[in-house]
């Protein structure tokens, strides 16, 4: 095996030619720009420094998973001794995990969840488990994976990593936590009803004391209700501000917070609606001043608490104008199910599946239908018809990204966006293959620094950063799409040509 570069040298300029044009770290030379050689140098570090922790963690899954193994082996002495069964057979397991916990002085809960996910890896998923030894993915990234197929049944395992897997090697660990559930639920339908309804029992509204006279109001729900208020309490917020600019707040960049989709961003607001593009223009920063001086954070958080205690938001303003702002959600449901024949899961934007009668429900009262043709193969969303006049061209977006499509970033399309890949003003047209949805800050930093993206078919980004790295984005409907079978499903559809349409 020939000797690795060391990843903390400079990046070395020489002829391209000399090695097929590519360096070992498979960069091209001659497209980094001598302006970014160090940052590139730096992040062959970090890329190298990722490498090696993965490796120490695949590790560490090996040995706790052995670690159980022993624990197996004491309960079974424990019964070949026929011994005092006053306490049952877990005490080899607390002996084990309360060993383990105070020599890495760590909490049993952690040490537990080592165990679990270990015994996983070595048993369920050892393809997971290569792939966080050779460097691909990291523990996070393994933990999605491992607990995304907790609820399917071992014949559908396999099928499951062989799916998600390769999605591990290109997406942020929470972009794969959602894709992963999506995935479980199309292999084995059943299951999201069953899951939904045992999760629906456990319902609840909690409070805890903070410092300085805060308490934290703490409620769990249905997806789709919890993703419906908090919509309505983002728009009801913004109304007071008359869509103003919003204040950084110090949490906007927490890319693990599922339920922080709306929360806000630095960028998400300016004066006046500018949906869509905005290729080459400026901060709008002093145009305008905001008509209310509290965070889009402790708006929301002021309307949540007078609804609560008034039944309306009668202190923020005119009796009825806030009142009146309903909630707005996604949801995407396949045509079988919405007719009742199948029951493929529905998939509710940024949460995740939902279950057939929700979607239905949800359907049945909806203002407008909107219809997407996709693609027979890769379920690509190509068209959109809808009955109200709208720009369809941007719900078409919006129903293909979902969200931001930067790596990493999860802004609901809905707050962001339409960006032209290639400039309007450079000749670039306005249609599907040539528009993508960013959210405000990335969609200036793409305008405002050598960030490129590339549009490669099929709702697939390409990013090249400005050390000429390359990161792929597939829409989400088409990674989501990889167990689907949509054409031997309707073809196994019984045919009565006697039974009017449902809708």
């Amino acid at each position: 095996m020939e000797p690795q570069p060391d990843p903390s040298g400079p990046v070395e300029f020489r002829d391209a030619s000399a090695s097929g044009g590519m360096d070992p770290r498979g960069i091209d030379p001659h497209c980094i720009d001598p302006h970014w050689a160090e940052l590139s140098a730096l992040v062959s570090r970090a890329e190298q420094n990722r490498i090696d922790m993965a490796r120490l963690q695949a590790q560490r899954a090996e040995l706790f998973a052995e670690a159980l193994q022993l624990v197996a082996l004491r309960v079974a002495q424990r019964r070949a001794a026929k011994g005092n069964r006053e306490f049952g057979d877990t005490i080899p397991l607390r002996e084990v995990i309360a060993e383990l916990a105070c020599a890495l002085r760590v909490g049993e809960r952690t040490i537990a969840s080592w165990l679990g996910d270990g015994d996983a890896l070595v048993r369920t998923y050892p393809a997971t488990l290569e792939a966080l030894r050779e460097g691909r993915i990291d523990e996070r990234h393994a933990s999605a994976i491992i607990d995304g197929g907790m609820p399917l049944d071992d014949a559908h395992r396999g099928q499951y990593e062989e799916l998600v897997l390769p999605l591990a090697e290109t997406a942020t660990a929470p972009e794969l936590r959602e894709s992963a559930r999506v995935i479980a639920a199309r292999l084995q339908p059943e299951m999201v009803e069953e899951r939904q309804r045992a999760a629906l029992a456990q319902r609840q509204v909690k409070t805890y004391g903070l410092e300085d006279g805060l308490s934290r109001l703490l409620l769990d729900g249905p997806d789709a209700l919890i993703q419906a208020a908090f919509e309505r309490l983002t728009d009801m917020a913004r109304a007071l501000d008359g869509e103003g600019p919003v204040a950084f707040d110090a949490d906007d960049d927490v890319e693990d917070g599922a339920a922080d989709a709306g929360s806000a961003d630095p960028d998400a607001d300016t004066c006046g609606d500018r949906e869509g593009d905005a290729e080459g223009g400026g901060d709008r920063d002093g145009e305008c001043e905001p008509a209310d001086e509290r965070t889009l954070d402790q708006r929301r958080a002021d309307i949540m608490l007078d609804m609560l205690l008034c039944g309306a938001p009668a202190a923020h303003g005119e009796e009825g104008a806030l009142g009146a702002i309903r909630a707005t959600v996604q949801v995407t449901i396949p045509i079988l199910t919405l007719a009742g024949i199948d029951d493929q899961p529905a998939i509710l934007a940024s949460c995740g599946p939902i279950d057939a009668d929700t979607a239905r429900t949800l359907a049945a009262s909806a203002p407008c239908w909107e219809r997407v043709m996709v693609h027979p193969v890769t379920e690509e969303p190509l068209r959109l018809d809808t009955y109200r006049p709208s720009k369809k061209l941007r719900r078409l977006l919006d129903a293909r990204d979902r969200q931001c499509r930067w790596p990493g970033c999860r802004r609901l399309a809905r707050r962001s966006e339409a960006d032209h890949t290639i400039p309007f003003s450079e000749g670039g047209p306005t249609c599907a293959g040539n528009l993508a949805i960013l959210c405000k800050r990335h969609h200036r930093l793409k305008h405002a620094s050598p960030w490129q993206v590339v549009q490669l078919g099929a709702g697939v980004l390409e990013f090249i950063s400005p050390t000429r790295r390359r990161y792929r984005n597939n829409a989400p409907p088409v990674d989501e799409a990889r167990t689907a079978r949509p054409w031997a499903r309707l073809l196994a559809t019984p045919y009565d040509s006697t039974d009017p349409a449902a809708f």
